[in-house]
């Protein structure tokens, strides 16, 4: 491998990190495993550099490997921690990978969303999507039943669903999908 294209090539990986840590951020619903999925994603990436055609877009290529480790991280942590099905997740990436921009909307539009919460409802999400807390430790923590908490998080995630969908047709005029 030449020098020059090693050096290209770090250049464009380089270059599009924050586009891929917003990618598997997205993916994994806000999990804080997300940079160890994306290192992940980058080593894979570079192990196959001779494979990268220069004469194609870096970032769909790349959205590639990261969706990969995306699955594999999902699949290692089991499915009872799955938030959004595999079928939801693979049309998300899809998006993404037609419409890079879009995805970084849609994560400030997520993190706007969130800041707009309740203390308590925020930090009921942070618990579940961040800290990667069960349903059920989290029911023994604040005293209400697994179900209720489920039905919690549920109402949550239509609500911020919406709010992400509403901020992103506000700021385009009505790019919303």
């Amino acid at each position: 491998m030449s020098d020059d294209r090693s050096r290209r090539f770090m250049e464009m990986l380089t270059a599009h990190q924050r586009d891929l840590y917003s990618y598997v951020t997205m993916l994994l619903a806000g999990d804080s495993a997300a940079a160890d999925v994306v290192q992940d994603a980058n080593v894979d990436l570079w192990s196959n550099m001779d494979r990268f055609d220069f004469d194609r877009p870096f970032l769909p290529w790349a959205m590639k490997f990261a969706f990969n480790r995306v699955l594999a991280h999902r699949k290692a942590r089991g499915r009872s921690r799955l938030v959004f099905s595999d079928e939801f997740v693979q049309a998300l990436s899809d998006d993404c990978v037609n419409d890079p921009v879009k995805a970084d909307d849609r994560l400030t539009a997520l993190r706007e969303c969130l800041g707009q919460l309740p203390p308590g409802q925020r930090q009921l999400v942070t618990q579940r999507y961040q800290g990667s807390l069960s349903v059920k430790a989290i029911a023994s923590r604040t005293g209400v039943t697994a179900n209720g908490v489920s039905a919690q998080l549920y109402r949550l995630r239509k609500a911020l669903a919406k709010c992400i969908e509403t901020r992103l047709v506000g700021a385009d005029g009505g790019y919303a999908s």
